[in-house]
């Protein structure tokens, strides 16, 4: 009797061993093939998904501060179920979540596909994190969001270089290879990321002649500035801004000043002679012979590292260069959100006295700002000046060259945070856009269902602007295409309105501060 039943425990445990194996299949039977090798994937929420994909060699050792190199080829199959390292950045208190790994070694990208097949030819979306280029990271679960690949779209989320590793000029480094592009590390690794997508996505299900870039603050800069790069021209066809303060004002220029900002190479030199090593002998192999650690070390939290004009890469000024028709003509979409100076208040301050002083003469405020004051209008003056006045410059710009252009202003709060914070905050809309607001939970408080209504219009608007380059469908408000001379855009709120000639005179005002500050800087 004992033996039966020892051998009937034996065959459930044979049995429940089958099944295990068989519940696992469907991810070991998951391959890509890529052109390093074989991935294997896995499933979660019934989206197909490969992490951590390597898209460029690890930039460390004599490859710190060069562009990106080809990935190395791996043998066999290799796993892809785990996000890889968060690019190397300095703490910050400014940060939402918790940093994993951190290392150099850190240029891979994530794929969201709802349909594993080859032949499937979806539109591909490829999120480009912000974080001021000093920090964040394509790997948090804001960003990877099965729900966007439901609508039927590849979504890549990829990493790039940050803060000194990303961005960094210095004369000695420079000299070090020059035959290479200066700075702009992090852009580079972006133009690999795309490429790699060309080369790559159909084996994933991704139509590489559909791709849409699209990103958020320091996200959006990159978009903005790869739409400028003659060496992105044709790696995407759709481009997506949200609160970008990168568009008309200038920004660090390699080997002068460029209006109130250092120039790139002052900053550089600044930050070598901070680090003890500007008398070395060799400062770019002394430099690129450090420790992470003791790079980051060295790293305040004013410190920053920007994207650079040295010419080539980025040849000038933004606001110049898409005012002279010189980006890539694509269907562009463009806007912000109804609190922007919660940036300017989590970093300390909004908009202070001292940083008025740069821009110029005194604004206007009786007349542009009636009834508001304290805090409640220099939060609306930053907002105007850092984002919004960019995003109308850059949807004047890109429609001037014919391109189809879509304008927006996100002012829905979420309902836990009604009372708490006066609008909507810098970055709050990524998780409307990649509908996981579960994952705000510490944030956001208690998610409704009116919360996901939204998350869902917004999601939808964007997910239809990347498959066909306008954002209208059934079901949804109708988003009528932006024009200069009514400045349409399309306000999402408690209630979704379309504004004509939407904060023009406040828009008209700063945009001829911004480009006298523009004039005078070169």
């Amino acid at each position: 009797m004992m033996h039966i039943q020892r051998n009937i425990g034996l065959s459930i445990v044979f049995v429940l061993a089958v099944w295990l194996t068989a519940c696992s299949r469907p991810g070991s039977n998951l391959v890509a093939q890529i052109d390093s090798g074989q991935l294997q994937g896995t499933v979660i929420d019934d989206v197909t998904v490969f992490k951590g994909i390597p898209f460029a060699a690890p930039p460390v050792g004599q490859w710190r501060w060069r562009p990106p190199q080809p990935v190395e080829p791996w043998q066999g199959v290799r796993p892809a179920h785990t996000y890889g390292a968060f690019c190397a950045q300095p703490k910050s208190t400014l940060l939402w979540f918790q940093l994993g790994e951190v290392s150099e070694d850190c240029l891979t990208l994530n794929v969201w596909t709802p349909d594993f097949d080859p032949g499937a030819e979806l539109p591909v979306m490829v999120w480009i994190h912000g974080g001021g280029f000093s920090q964040g990271s394509g790997n948090i679960a804001r960003l990877n969001s099965p729900e966007v690949a439901k609508q039927g779209v590849v979504l890549v989320t990829i990493n790039y270089r940050l803060a000194l590793f990303g961005f960094m000029t210095h004369p000695a480094i420079t000299a070090s290879h020059p035959d290479e592009p200066a700075g702009n590390y992090g852009l580079l690794d972006a133009v690999a990321a795309l490429q790699w997508v060309q080369r790559n996505i159909a084996a994933f299900g991704g139509d590489p002649g559909n791709v849409t870039i699209f990103g958020e603050s320091a996200g959006a800069g990159m978009v903005n500035h790869l739409m400028v790069m003659p060496s992105s021209a044709g790696l995407f066809h759709r481009a997506i801004s949200q609160s970008s303060a990168t568009g008309i004002a200038p920004r660090a220029i390699i080997d002068r000043r460029a209006g109130f900002e250092p120039s790139g190479e002052a900053v550089g030199i600044k930050f070598v002679e901070k680090l003890g090593v500007a008398d070395s002998e060799d400062i770019a192999a002394t430099l690129r012979g450090m420790t992470t650690e003791e790079l980051l070390a060295g790293m305040g939290e004013r410190d920053r590292f920007t994207p650079v004009i040295e010419g080539n890469i980025i040849p000038d000024q933004l606001g110049f260069l898409y005012a002279e028709g010189k980006q890539h003509n694509v269907p562009y979409m463009t806007g912000g959100v109804s609190w922007e100076a919660s940036l300017g208040r989590s970093i300390g301050g909004g908009f202070s006295p001292e940083f008025a002083a740069k821009l110029g003469p005194p604004v206007d405020q009786a007349r542009l700002y009636p009834g508001l004051s304290g805090e409640a209008l220099e939060d609306r003056i930053f907002g105007d000046i850092i984002v919004m006045t960019a995003s109308r410059h850059l949807a004047n710009s890109m429609s001037a060259i014919g391109a189809p252009v879509y304008s927006f202003y996100i002012s829905y709060v979420p309902e836990a945070r009604r009372g708490k914070q006066p609008g909507v905050a810098h970055a709050d809309d990524i998780a409307f856009v990649m509908r996981t607001l579960e994952t705000e939970r510490d944030l956001m408080g208690a998610i409704t269902d009116r919360d996901q209504e939204v998350a869902a219009l917004i999601s939808a608007y964007w997910v239809q602007f990347a498959k066909t380059g306008n954002p209208n469908g059934r079901g949804r408000p109708e988003w009528p295409e932006y024009d200069p001379e009514t400045a349409r855009v399309l306000e999402i709120g408690d209630e979704v309105i379309v504004h004509e000639d939407f904060l023009a005179e406040r828009m008209d005002y700063h945009l001829k501060r911004a480009w006298d500050l523009l004039e005078r800087s070169r």
